[in-house]
């Protein structure tokens, strides 16, 4: 008898980051099943799903801050723990509220570009580079 081993795929509502991600592709994606075909494509530029983390719903709120607080200050605390701009906050807190999943694929700087092409082809907005030091955005909000 074998035993069935199911593919790697990402990380879903898993704490992946400990203080600070760097070298990541962080956006937002319309819920359901948008993430699907950005998941498939990742292979095909170098980059392993189960390295991918993807938030969602009530369970990926908590991850941000497991302390019962309300959303805006958990989104807060997250990103003032990456030392990054409110404006961010803003938007993902309110696609996280409207039901849109947050994909942060970690990736090199030469990647970004790819990764956000491929975000965006899928509904994705909000995409940001995470570099060490630096935040660059990819698209519009």
């Amino acid at each position: 008898m074998t035993d069935h081993v199911s593919p790697p795929g990402p990380l879903e509502n898993v704490k992946i980051f400990g203080l600070r991600p760097v070298e990541a592709v962080a956006g937002l994606v319309p819920g359901g099943k948008h993430c699907v075909p950005i998941m498939a494509a990742l292979p095909g530029l170098g980059i392993e799903t189960e390295i991918v983390g993807i938030l969602h719903g009530a369970d990926g709120l908590r991850i941000l801050d497991p302390e019962p607080h309300g959303i805006g200050h958990r989104v807060l605390k997250f990103f003032e723990s990456w030392g990054y701009h409110a404006e961010i906050i803003k938007l993902y807190d309110e696609g996280l509220r409207k039901g849109e999943s947050l994909v942060v694929v970690p990736t090199a700087y030469p990647g970004r570009d790819d990764v956000s092409r491929l975000m965006a082809g899928n509904g994705g907005h909000a995409v940001f580079y995470f570099g060490v030091g630096h935040v660059e955005s990819l698209t519009g909000p």
